[in-house]
């Protein structure tokens, strides 16, 4: 029978307490999360509405509407994975969203005034 202790590694304790990201990067996440899940809901009022257009090119909102919905799932997909991240990788990815957030921002309010024209 084996009796030998075993040597903890504490280490690599210290190393993963300091990949736990720091609560101003919290907060910037937590932020992010925030504006994507507004950012879905007014996405999802956008296709659930009925304005007719007055420009007549109904054809063309429909596939921006399309592709901001696609766009948006694919926001949501990065958010999940950057949760489950850690280091460089999900400050990266936290980045990485923050930028394709806004750019959709834009996006959604352009329809929705394109919506009420």
């Amino acid at each position: 029978m084996n009796t030998q202790s075993y040597a903890t590694n504490q280490a690599g304790i210290l190393a993963a307490k300091k990949a736990e990201p720091t609560d101003k990067q919290r907060q910037f996440e937590n932020r992010i999360e925030s504006r994507s899940n507004i950012l879905a809901s007014r996405v999802t009022v956008l296709a659930q509405t009925h304005f007719p257009s007055l420009r007549g090119d109904h054809d063309a909102i429909e596939e921006e509407l399309e592709a901001l919905m696609a766009k948006e799932a694919g926001l949501r997909w990065l958010v999940r994975v950057a949760k489950y991240s850690e280091g460089a990788n999900r400050e990266a990815l936290w980045r990485e969203a923050e930028k394709r957030l806004v750019t959709l921002e834009k996006a959604a309010e352009a329809m929705l005034h394109t919506e009420c024209v």
